[in-house]
């Protein structure tokens, strides 16, 4: 059961502690599909040359679904990110393409090796 009360200041410290866990969610997502593109690029490479390159052309396919499906997201995108998707921003978009063509990226990776 919930501690909040509706209404007034609890109202607003549900909706700053629903968008933190959304946000953390999302650092989740940005982390694990690098992995994956970073991961399928390395695979490719070890496995006949026609799998191989369809692999690299895909690399960066299905990585997670759409979002905006859910009220939930589209409110954090538009209250917390100022209507920019962190899913779909320049700087993310650009390191999935640098893994993708097999490119050392590490700024929305948690692993180090």
């Amino acid at each position: 059961m919930s501690s909040y009360e509706i209404g007034g200041d609890d109202c607003r410290k549900c909706e700053i502690d629903y968008f933190r866990l959304i946000n953390h969610l999302i650092c989740d997502i940005q982390h694990l599909a690098s992995e994956v593109v970073r991961l399928r690029h390395l695979l490719s490479w070890h496995l006949p040359k026609d799998l191989g390159e369809t692999i690299r052309g895909e690399s960066l396919s299905d990585l997670y679904g759409s979002y905006y499906d859910y009220d939930a997201y589209s409110d954090f995108v538009s209250k917390f990110c100022e209507g920019n998707d962190p899913l779909e921003s320049e700087r993310y978009v650009e390191h999935l393409g640098k893994l993708s063509n097999g490119e050392e990226s590490n700024e929305f990776r948690s692993l180090t090796f």
